[in-house]
């Protein structure tokens, strides 16, 4: 196997980010070298990666819990928040030209005009978080164990003709799930196939301030972090009480429901979405993997008067109308565009909002055909987001596809409800046009 390894090229990881300038730094920095095979350059598009649970635990009901009166609103929307993705996968060969590990992951990059010093120290933070996932010195393994796990792997199959799989995964994506004038709030997902029936999965949330570009911990979300920890476990008991058959599920096991559930309150196993504050267990952690995975989100109106006041959300507040127009067809000076996303060769757009619509995405989607499924249409690769638009446009170059649409437009309103909208061409005229999600089957 050494002998093997020592006839591969070895490989540098360089980061690429779109980010300022003040990043490059970072960006070339090299890690060590790989004990890798060459890669498989392609320009066709890296495989599909999403966020699915073990099918145990997709049908988990969310636990309900009564809201207090309680007013739970904190700091002004503030300054907008735009956020970049990009995915970079490596496909790694064995010496006969056999894939033997995909290795992926999703970083997104930051960009706060009015405060571009946060905007620096929270994309400082995310480049280094890439470089222990592919380096090894966070918990997935890195690049270079799992490649040669994976040439072992492949030379005891060829060796002894077993019947094994011989290609390893590693992927990692990333969703922004609350973003406004004073939290950041990213949730990592990793997913790892080295053989086997299933392969492992785990969260990770992290947190960032948009006014100091500090990565948020608990000490930071109150002066007494003892009785925050007290407070936030509590919570999190009584949102699991709530659902009987799983708080029943929990303690089945051979320890004390309550303390295992006060263990959740750890960092990197929370993050702030539209809804609360979530809180997850590690897989496995709470029940064996086969009884499901839950999260345990406390609502806002139970944060009141436990966290800062400047951590819970701002009261919203407008109506929003979408609409896509032809760049050539929009008088010069009566549209203001905030950015400029070239997502491929094809038309020239503008995408309007007329009032202020809420975190607002551009992301490519799969569609499932299926009577039974509960939703049709999943984010598969997501490209730009805003954390509001205002009476302005994003300008988009992209291609319309003749058939089923493969851009969606996701955007929540004042009351947090989603809307979607997929860019597409109108068969009678031959415009670009916006169509909502009752679209029913690939066209």
């Amino acid at each position: 196997m050494k002998k093997l390894i020592s006839m591969i090229l070895c490989l540098s990881v360089a980061f690429a980010l779109s980010a300022c300038a003040e990043l490059d730094a970072i960006r070339n920095t090299k890690l060590p070298p790989l004990p890798t095979p060459e890669a498989r350059a392609t320009e066709e598009p890296a495989p599909v990666e999403i966020e699915s649970l073990p099918e145990a635990g997709r049908e988990t009901p969310k636990p309900a819990i009564s809201a207090l009166p309680v007013d739970a609103s904190g700091a002004e929307i503030g300054d907008r928040v735009i956020i970049y993705s990009k995915k970079t996968t490596e496909n790694l060969d064995a010496p006969d030209g056999s894939l033997i590990l995909s290795f992926s992951y999703v970083t997104p990059t930051v960009r706060i005009d009015e405060r571009p010093d946060a905007a620096k120290a929270i994309n400082e933070q995310l480049v280094l978080f890439d470089e222990a996932y592919i380096s090894g010195s966070g918990s997935e393994g890195g690049k270079n164990h799992l490649l040669e796990e994976a040439l072992d792997n492949y030379t005891y199959v060829h060796d002894k003709g077993a019947e094994l799989n011989t290609t390893f995964t590693s992927a990692r994506t990333v969703k922004s799930l609350r973003a406004d004038g004073s939290v950041l709030s990213f949730r990592y997902w990793t997913s790892v196939y080295t053989g086997g029936k299933s392969g492992s999965y785990s969260y990770y949330g992290y947190n960032f301030s948009t006014q100091t570009g500090e990565k948020l911990t608990l000490d930071k979300l109150s002066p007494d972090v003892e009785t925050l920890k007290s407070a936030l476990g509590d919570r999190i008991i009584s949102v699991a009480r709530e659902d009987e058959e799983l708080y029943s599920k929990i303690a089945q096991n051979d320890f004390d429901a309550d303390s295992a559930l006060r263990a959740l309150v750890r960092e990197g196993n929370w993050y702030f979405d539209s809804d609360g504050m979530v809180f997850f267990p590690e897989f496995g952690e709470l029940m064996p993997e086969e009884n499901g995975f839950s999260m345990f989100t406390i609502p806002y109106e139970l944060l009141a008067g436990v966290i800062d006041d400047r951590y819970l959300p701002a009261v919203r507040e407008g109506t929003s109308e979408l609409e896509i127009l032809p760049l050539d067809e929009v008088e010069d000076g009566t549209v203001w565009s905030i950015d400029r996303l070239a997502l491929s060769e094809g038309d020239e757009l503008y995408l309007k909002i007329s009032g202020t619509a809420y975190d607002v995405t551009v992301s490519n989607f799969y569609y499932v055909d299926e009577a039974d499924s509960a939703d049709r249409f999943y984010e598969s690769e997501r490209h730009w987001y805003a954390s509001f638009m205002t009476d302005c446009a994003l300008q988009i170059r992209t291609a319309i596809p003749g058939g089923m649409p493969d851009l969606m437009i996701a955007y929540t309103d004042a009351d947090y409800a989603e809307h979607r909208l997929f860019l597409s061409e109108n068969s009678e005229n031959g415009h670009v046009t916006l169509v909502d999600d009752s679209i029913e089957a690939v066209g």
